[in-house]
């Protein structure tokens, strides 16, 4: 899409905060009014929107696509299939495949998974069975309706960061970690790409493989941005 303003800016609009295009509130792809829980989040968006040279490229403004979730989805008719989702990578979840072989991945694994393990037991009850190898590990339902009563008690902004980060992943466990504080991005980043990581350790780079490192690592740290502008 061609670009077709000259400015982009943040405004205070009735209940919150908007983007201005040339004087004109940005709305979502629903053609709701994209209307910011914050001004932070608010400036940060018109940046992204500030930054577009003459084609708008979507791909590049992750600020506006979580925002545009927040929106459309997170507070709409979409909620109910998007819970569905993460319950999905809840009932696989990444941090519950723990490596047969070679010892220093698995020692790896443990140090990176166990503590979050723990740390969802310990904080919400929600207890998570976890298996060596490839082989399909279910989940207890006592466990999975823990988790599902969570996710209905979020709210938009909290329940978009859940979304993302567990997309980006493959761990609600993870995702719930990056949301609470109890990881750092880059931490979060480690705990997703243990396996990728360790690969890159042992037989060397790939550009492939680091382009996908990068792209997560970048992710995060976006989802990570999009948690804390929220609240400023």
């Amino acid at each position: 899409m061609k670009k077709f303003y000259k400015t982009a800016e943040a405004g205070r609009v009735p209940d919150g905060y908007a983007v201005l295009l040339d004087g004109k509130p940005l709305k979502t792809p629903l053609k709701k009014l994209l209307l910011l829980p914050s001004i932070a989040l608010a400036d940060a968006v018109a940046h992204e929107w500030g930054c577009q040279e003459c084609d708008i490229k979507p791909s590049l403004m992750l600020l506006t696509q979580l925002s545009n979730t927040m929106i459309d989805k997170a507070g709409g008719d979409d909620r109910s299939e998007m819970n569905l989702r993460i319950l999905e990578y809840g009932s696989s979840d990444l941090v519950c495949y723990f490596a047969e072989h070679p010892d220093d991945l698995v020692k790896r694994h443990h140090l990176c998974w166990m503590p979050l393990l723990t740390w969802m037991r310990e904080q919400y009850g929600i207890v998570f069975k976890t298996t060596s190898g490839i082989r399909h590990c279910s989940q207890p339902q006592e466990s999975m309706d823990k988790l599902e009563k969570l996710i209905n008690e979020f709210t938009v902004d909290e329940f978009t960061v859940i979304q993302a980060a567990s997309a980006t992943t493959g761990s609600v466990v993870i995702a719930f970690a990056l949301l609470k504080g109890q990881l750092s991005p880059e931490e979060a980043w480690q705990a997703a790409c243990v396996d990728e990581i360790f690969q890159i350790e042992t037989w060397g780079d790939d550009v492939d493989a680091r382009k996908r490192l990068d792209a997560i690592r970048s992710e995060l740290d976006l989802i990570n941005r999009f948690r804390n502008l929220v609240k400023e």
